[in-house]
């Protein structure tokens, strides 16, 4: 059996260390802004055609005018942990799960689960519930005709809720420790999910299982990964060791995987999973990401009729979202963003992404999130959100607007730069300045310590449009070669005024 990563789950805790996280009603504390919280944007879900909301680095925001304004909750206690890992997004009601990265010792880092903060009317009021640990001997769930021993997880190392979704009268969640598992009571409990083994490609209440234990470090089909609810009944599972799917409403489940169909899957691993509606066809999406298997390939994969029969499209690339409009569908992938609008059969992406008015670019390749408003297309990247229009009169990436998040600094003669310090082999600096809104020729250099130009950025570029202005140095010089480490110093000239000086530290 192929291993994702080790897993380390079980400590001795005290009994309160296991008592049920009381209920924290939090008044919303909203926070509205022009610009969004974060320049990470790793989840995306919207409601309908005004409401989008985003998970970011710097926590959770809502956009109810697709994106040109937001709303963020960073000043919500619950939210202090602010790195979201899951949103899921029903009616007025709304899920996210938070964490955050723990240091083991100087080489090693765990991802730790903080728990759940929902609302149930649309981010008003906020209940926060702790993650979904068990006691230490709570081990035995009865499962129809059998005793299942499930592996207690009882700290929140590596016990973190990677994706949720909303049913009618349940919360689904999935869980890289505590795999799949639902609640009916708004999070106060947790009932354990029994998914197949990786020996298994069925399981359901009225078969004998004998000494059956579920134990995430020993199959890959115990690691939660995507939860996905199509209906009331039908429940979408995704794990490291394939998609499973129920059709009672989670008793029993069959798996698929790369190895047990005809026509498979791509590869073992699921993120994500998405449901697309198209006239009378249901059209189920997922990520496929390799564990080791041979024969697996990064892609994506579609099913119309149930699993039983998968098409498999972009061949030997990661992706992480989808969302759809109509027969469009979008996915977010290290590559950039797809769009196709005949299947999957054929694939445009977004290619380099690029604000005609700014000039504000993304530079970073990768797109980690996508969500569709109406005629608008959202994605969500390391370096910011970008948006385009998609219809008719104005074709997909035709023109893209770039949202990114900033302290402004207006007309003033105050210049920063971000991030700083910076690792030219890992990251591009941006330095930021004001033109006030009046077109300006802008002149930017960067000296060493010495006072020597290694390298002028932009000389006498025309800027105008926005008020605000990034220009980008990759740390190299003049002549191409990366800088060596040190303190360096910019200076940034408007037309022929005097100019204004900030420093870089470059640290590899």
């Amino acid at each position: 059996m192929v291993r994702i990563t080790a897993l380390v789950v079980v400590f001795g805790l005290t009994a309160n260390q296991f008592a049920t996280a009381q209920q924290q009603i939090l008044s919303a504390a909203e926070v509205s802004s022009a610009l969004p919280p974060s320049n990470s944007v790793s989840h995306m879900t919207n409601r309908d055609s005004t409401l989008i909301w985003i998970g970011t680095g710097k926590g959770l925001a809502k956009s109810v005018d697709r994106g040109g304004s937001w709303v963020n909750y960073r000043n919500v206690s619950a939210f202090a942990n602010s790195s979201i890992f899951a949103i899921a997004l029903r009616g007025d009601t709304v899920w996210s799960s938070t964490g955050f990265t723990q240091d083991i010792d100087d080489n090693r880092a765990v991802q730790t689960g903080s728990g759940f903060t929902f609302s149930l009317d649309n981010g008003m009021t906020w209940t926060h519930r702790g993650q979904t640990l068990d006691a230490p001997d709570d081990s035995i769930v009865n499962y129809g005709i059998n005793r299942v021993t499930f592996l207690p997880i009882v700290v929140d190392e590596q016990n973190v809720t990677f994706d949720i979704a909303l049913s009618s009268n349940s919360v689904w969640v999935a869980g890289w420790s505590s795999g799949i598992r639902k609640s009916s009571d708004l999070g106060q409990t947790w009932q354990r999910v029994v998914l197949p083994s990786d020996n298994l490609n069925s399981i359901a209440p009225a078969d004998t299982l004998v000494s059956y234990v579920v134990d995430p470090r020993r199959h890959n089909n115990f690691l939660g990964f995507a939860v996905f609810v199509q209906n009331d009944t039908t429940i979408w599972a995704g794990t490291a060791g394939g998609v499973n799917k129920s059709t009672d409403g989670g008793s029993s489940w069959t798996r698929f995987s790369v190895s047990n169909q005809a026509s498979p899957i791509l590869a073992n691993w699921v993120i994500a999973i998405a449901g697309q509606q198209i006239d009378t066809t249901y059209r189920v999406w997922i990520t496929n990401w390799v564990t080791g298997i041979s024969g697996e390939q990064f892609g994506i994969s579609s099913t119309d009729d149930g699993g039983r029969i998968w098409k498999n499209h972009l061949h030997g690339i990661r992706a992480y979202d989808f969302s759809f409009k109509g027969e469009n569908v979008y996915v977010a992938t290290e590559q950039g963003l797809y769009r196709s609008s005949d299947r999957g059969l054929n694939w445009i992406s977004s290619g380099t992404i690029v604000d005609a008015n700014t000039g504000q670019q993304i530079t970073s390749r990768a797109v980690f999130s996508v969500g569709v408003i109406g005629d608008t297309i959202l994605c969500g990247t390391g370096d910011g959100i970008a948006r385009t229009i998609d219809n008719a009169s104005q074709p997909f990436g035709f023109r893209w607007d770039v949202l990114r998040s900033y302290q402004p600094v207006g007309s003033s003669n105050t210049v920063y730069a971000y991030p700083n310090p910076f690792s030219p082999d890992d990251e591009i600096v941006r330095i930021h300045y004001g033109t006030g809104g009046i077109p300006r020729n802008v002149t930017i250099e960067i000296f060493d310590f010495g006072m020597s130009r290694v390298r002028t950025v932009v000389k006498d570029a025309p800027r105008g449009g926005s008020s605000e202005h990034d220009e980008i140095w990759d740390g190299r010089d003049d002549s191409r070669n990366q800088v060596a480490n040190g303190v360096y110093f910019y200076r940034v000239t408007l037309d022929s005024q005097d100019p204004s000086w900030g420093k870089i530290l470059v640290l590899q």
